[in-house]
């Protein structure tokens, strides 16, 4: 008799935040065996073993069982014997998710395939321009399933053909209760700036990438005198800041840790060149304003409803409504929350997705 088990495939540095949640919900599913499997390639995304550190000590955690592997064939003997699910922070036929999709491709009958949407602006789901001018507009998934956070009327870029794979679920990230904040520990004026200059929006705005650093340090330099901490974060995969060795300016302090560990209700704004943090932040209820050029060759327009800021004087006029009335930004991001189409009922749409693991055979895979 082959044993029960749902997989969780990581590739992407990301691929662990997004997974996480769903990882601690398997934990419950007792009659299932929990497999995370990591590609190999996964440390060279990872050069501080940070995200590493933190995978192995959620396998502890949930008694999942860690494994790497070398190649899809390599995957595909580990879990001889098996039937289930398989469950991967991102997949589609683009280069950047190419192991992933490798290995959905040979996997055996017996497991379901499952791909999730991993961030606001998603491969195949959710497109920005610059998205649409490298990617196209039909990406294609090897899974079987696309679990996606918001209703497909929002999803753009989803081809036809794909269209018939979605499963609503919303954000795994909403599973599980943020961290508290500490007492009394909220400062309207402790801002968070996120870059994410290593996007494909800036791969032919090197302009727009100088405008940014040029505010944010502009910006920063005179926030010091506020006397409130700025924390700057780089996207946890592009860490542009890191590897480009930019001087990070006094008074600013480097957020580089998982975003599941850090209480965001702390934070009095955030700032953020188009990014998924803006989205987390505004779960958190947060104000939040997305950062575009000048030139308007940034496409902001998935954002569209949120704070919208350019030049320094613009992010200073921003920090102070912030801080003086949050409520008006606050309800524009409600109404922009609202228009996504997310399902209020998440739990138990992933319980009921992981427990089709449960109806898979090792013979047909249905």
């Amino acid at each position: 008799m082959t044993r029960r088990t749902l997989v969780f495939h990581t590739h992407l540095v990301q691929d662990v935040t997004t997974l996480r949640p769903l990882i601690r919900l398997a934990q419950r599913l007792v009659e299932h065996d929990v497999v995370v499997l990591c590609a190999a390639e996964f440390a060279k995304h990872d050069s501080t073993g940070l995200w590493r550190e933190e995978l192995a000590a959620l396998c502890a955690e949930t008694s999942a069982t860690l494994h790497t592997y070398e190649t899809p064939y390599d995957a595909v003997r580990l879990l001889a014997g098996r039937h289930g699910m398989i469950v991967a922070g991102s997949e589609s036929h683009l280069p950047n998710h190419a192991v992933t999709h490798a290995l959905f491709r040979v996997m055996p009958p017996g497991f379901l395939r499952v791909t999730l949407q991993h961030g606001f602006e998603c491969m195949g789901l959710l497109h920005n321009a610059a998205h649409d001018e490298t990617a196209g507009g039909a990406v294609r998934f090897a899974a079987d399933i696309v679990v996606t956070w918001f209703h497909e009327s929002r999803l753009t870029t989803t081809s036809g053909a794909e269209r018939p794979k979605l499963y609503l679920a919303g954000p795994p990230t909403l599973l599980e209760p943020p961290p508290a904040n500490a007492a009394d520990a909220h400062d309207p004026y402790r801002g968070m700036v996120c870059e994410n200059l290593h996007s494909v929006r800036f791969v032919k705005g090197g302009a727009a990438r100088q405008s940014f650093i040029a505010y944010f340090n502009a910006f920063a330099d005179r926030f010091r005198h506020v006397g409130s901490p700025i924390h700057l974060r780089p996207h946890p995969a592009g860490a542009f800041t890191q590897r480009q060795g930019l001087p990070v300016p006094e008074g600013v302090v480097l957020d580089t840790g998982p975003f599941y560990r850090i209480a965001l209700g702390e934070f009095g704004f955030c700032i953020s060149a188009p990014s998924t943090v803006l989205f987390d932040f505004v779960l958190a209820g947060v104000p939040v304003a997305v950062w575009g050029d000048a030139d308007g060759r940034i496409d902001t327009s998935n954002f569209s409803g949120l704070a919208e800021v350019v030049t320094v004087e613009d992010w200073w006029r921003f920090v102070a409504r912030a801080a003086a009335d949050p409520q008006p930004l606050l309800d524009r991001q409600a109404a922009f929350l609202a228009g996504l189409g997310m399902p209020p009922d998440i739990e138990d749409r992933y319980a009921r997705l992981l427990s089709l693991a449960a109806v898979v055979t090792d013979e047909t895979g249905t």
